[in-house]
Order: structure tokens, then C-alpha cells, then sequence
């Protein structure tokens, strides 16, 4: 089992943040997102929290002795679950792979809040569980390093997509405010 954890700040309020959240794909840095399905969107009339379920799609980079072995294909599925919560300023993603989780499964959950300090700044929070388990612990060790490897490089041009989106949204908002 392989542990992945990173938060940043963002230069940004969680309003505009959480908008980049949901406008990041497309994007050039993260060409292997190719599409995202909405499957599911329900309002809590009471709490304003939105909950959304989302099923994503992306071409995985696996090696071809692997792909060969266990007959992956090019496409994987990825189910994201989200809930917003407005009157506490929380995004909250937890994703899991659906495709090969019998033989690697990925979890992964993501916070977005306001810093206390400075609420122009949103803090970000990632984290993610890699776990091989059931196949011979050397195999499913190298298995786990490689993909922690894949997941860490991801991470860091997903944040580079991400920041790419953010800062459209934030000259948006600039061209929309009066001189």
C-alpha cells in the first residue's frame, strides 16, 4: 500500500476556486481526461449542499507487459463522488478507479476551504491510498511504486492544468469589474 498526500494554497477566493474545480477539463496539461459525465446532481433544498456523481474518463499510461497480463484497455473509468457545502465554504471529491481495481485500486479524496487568515485564498488538500493487494507482494510492490510514480507526475500537471483554468476564471472576473 502507497500514501499520497500534498495541499497548497491558492491565491484565490473558494468561489473562484470551486468554479475551477468544475471548468478544469478540458485543458491542455491534462490531455489524458477525455471526457466527464455528469450521472448525478441533487440539491439538499435544507442545507444548499450540492452532491454530484461523476464518471470519468481518461486514457491510462500502462505499461504493455502489464496491459498484456491482465487485458487492460486504453480507456479507464473513474467515479467521482462531490458534495459542496455553501454554508461552510467545503468542497469535498473522493474519487475511486473502476477500471482494473481488482488489480490496483486508487482512492483518492480532495478538500477545498477557505484560508481562515485570508479568505481570498483557498487551501487545498489531497490525498490518495494506491493498494495492490491480493497479488504477490514483490509484484505488488513494484506495481504500487509505479503508480505512485504516474499518480505524483499526474498531480503535479493536473495542479498546472488547474492553475490554467483558475487564473481564465480570475481575468474573467477582472474584465467584469468597473474601472
Amino acid at each position: 500500500m502507497k500514501f499520497f498526500e500534498t495541499s497548497y494554497s491558492f491565491n484565490s477566493s473558494w468561489d473562484a476556486t470551486t468554479l475551477a474545480c468544475w471548468r478544469k477539463y478540458p485543458n491542455d496539461k491534462t490531455p489524458h481526461v477525455k471526457h466527464v459525465e455528469i450521472l448525478s446532481r441533487e440539491l439538499d433544498p435544507t442545507t444548499g449542499i450540492l452532491k454530484t456523481e461523476r464518471l470519468i474518463i481518461v486514457s491510462q499510461n500502462v505499461p504493455r507487459i502489464i496491459t498484456k497480463m491482465v487485458g487492460a484497455q486504453e480507456q479507464a473509468y473513474v467515479l467521482e463522488y462531490s458534495e459542496v457545502d455553501p454554508s461552510s465554504k467545503t468542497l469535498t471529491l473522493r474519487s475511486t478507479n473502476l477500471t482494473m481495481k481488482n488489480f490496483l485500486a486508487v482512492t483518492e479524496h480532495i478538500t477545498y476551504t477557505p484560508l481562515e487568515s485570508d479568505p481570498e485564498k483557498t487551501i487545498f488538500k489531497q490525498n490518495a491510498v494506491l493498494s495492490a493487494d491480493g497479488m504477490m507482494s514483490r509484484f505488488a510492490t513494484l506495481i504500487e511504486d509505479y503508480s505512485l510514480k504516474v499518480f505524483k507526475a499526474n498531480a503535479i500537471v493536473g495542479k498546472l492544468g488547474f492553475e490554467q483554468v483558475l487564473e481564465r476564471i480570475l481575468s474573467e472576473q477582472r474584465a467584469q469589474v468597473p474601472l
